[in-house]
């Protein structure tokens, strides 16, 4: 296995403490129904995954104005599910009420000196609270105090912030679930006075529950915890192109790119639906990936996709449900000096061209995650030369309807139009292949999850 520098081996441990942490709080928030259990739920989480003795959330009553306690876990709350004393908290009152004002988290290293503090029994001399916030409107706060000044590092406030998000859609979803059964309850019992009534406002609410559901516009937030920011990629592989089109705010496509030792790892993958399930699934997939790479090493990707497949699967073993939910990958590992390249799919192609021809390794036809039967994956290696160019791809473009009989894409037009355009810089490509697409789906709505990227060898 290459040599890693201490200062990677940090960045990697951080990091794989970081999406562990959020791996472990979308696997009890996929399981999490009513609102009750998604606030009790990340309260005992947060103790348990980020060494918290306390853990206290917040919901806004609109009619009171006020935050109310409504989840507590801790020595200030010792009984599991029941508030003791619940406290209530007005908006720009204390950090708490500070916190949901500005929306904006905050870390007090020492709150004896801050003269928001408000002392509800002992005292803690460090705070860490963020918002929970739907539409740029608060919906609560989570909050914790420890006894330790300094007690929380930056970190955290980027983890909790993230968890902020993720129980902020699972929280909509369950007050218009929650709304929906009451209206269904109401239905069985005023059916023949308010029939047409409650249909219509049945359906308004199933509506607006599957939007919510798909497309939580700042829950973003979960996925920037996996992936790289778009534009470090040119440094990090400068004569590439990268397009990344979720079909919502959020996506079920995801990608790495990243320098290990002396190898540069990239890859593009699928996974199981879009919007907010889509993006749970991809921090699971996308945190089972970069495990089994530090696990299994980088001479070999055919037996990385073979691990992160155990992973995968061992994470929704525990679920009550049959989750069948996973991912289809193309993984390369390339050796920016010699320009071996090393390749294993899972239902992806690689392309690349070499002496002006387009050629094509075909990926193994499984997915992975608990699929039916399951294989081992090939392993291909391939000697790439100066001014080869490489491409790997999701299903998305070549799926996208439109064009002028409204037909698919498809990976024949999208092959030959790379192929056709080989001499042109890997600039110029990214910026034709995101023009093309965007006026082959002219006013349709979009399909699918985009994500191409490209690189050329100089």
């Amino acid at each position: 296995m290459a040599h890693t520098t201490q200062s990677e081996l940090e960045y990697f441990k951080k990091k794989e403490h970081y999406l562990e942490v959020i791996n472990q709080f979308a696997i009890t928030l996929l399981d999490a129904k009513s609102v009750d259990d998604i606030l009790w739920a990340v309260a005992k989480n947060a103790i348990a995954q980020l060494g918290y003795i306390d853990c206290v959330i917040y919901l806004y009553d609109e009619a009171q104005e006020v935050l109310i306690q409504k989840a507590a876990h801790g020595p200030k709350n010792p009984i599991d599910l029941d508030i003791l004393n619940p406290i209530n908290i007005k908006i720009g009152e204390g950090i708490v009420g500070h916190v949901a004002k500005t929306q904006q988290g905050e870390i007090i290293s020492d709150t004896s000196t801050d003269p928001r503090y408000i002392l509800d029994g002992q005292a803690g001399l460090s705070e860490i609270a963020v918002p929970i916030i739907h539409n740029k409107k608060i919906i609560g706060v989570i909050d914790s105090e420890h006894t330790e000044k300094n007690f929380f590092p930056e970190d955290d406030l980027k983890i909790l912030t993230t968890i902020a998000s993720m129980t902020a859609a699972k929280l909509v979803q369950a007050f218009y679930d929650q709304k929906l059964q009451e209206y269904q309850n109401d239905l069985k019992e005023l059916v023949h006075v308010r029939t047409k009534e409650l249909n219509k406002t049945l359906t308004e609410l199933k509506t607006q529950t599957l939007e919510l559901t798909d497309s939580i516009s700042y829950a973003q937030r979960i996925q920037k915890a996996i992936l790289r920011h778009p534009a470090s990629i040119k440094d990090l592989l400068p004569e590439s192109l990268f397009i990344y089109k979720p079909k919502d705010s959020i996506g079920g496509d995801f990608y790495l790119a990243e320098k290990i030792g002396d190898k540069i790892v990239f890859a593009v993958a699928d996974c199981t639906g879009h919007g907010v399930p889509g993006a749970i699934i991809s921090v699971v997939c996308g945190n089972a990936l970069k495990r089994a790479i530090r696990e299994v090493g980088l001479h070999n990707s055919a037996k990385i996709l073979e691990q992160t497949r155990e992973y995968v699967i061992e994470t929704f073993e525990g679920s009550d449900e049959d989750i069948k939910d996973g991912m289809d990958i193309a993984l390369c590992i390339l050796d920016p000096v010699t320009y071996q390249l090393n390749y294993a799919g899972a239902n992806i192609s690689l392309y690349y061209i070499q002496k002006h021809k387009l050629l094509e390794i075909k990926p193994d036809k499984q997915p992975i995650g608990n699929y039916v039967n399951k294989l081992p994956f090939t392993n291909h290696t391939l000697q790439l030369q100066q001014n080869d160019s490489v491409y790997v791809f999701t299903d998305g473009m070549p799926d996208q309807f439109g064009g002028p009989r409204g037909k698919k894409f498809n990976y024949k037009q999208l092959r030959e139009l790379i192929h056709s355009s080989q001499h042109y810089t890997m600039h110029q490509l990214g910026e034709l292949l995101d023009t093309t697409f965007e006026e082959w789906k002219g006013d349709l709505m979009q399909v699918d999850d985009v994500c191409v990227l490209g690189i050329k060898l100089t």
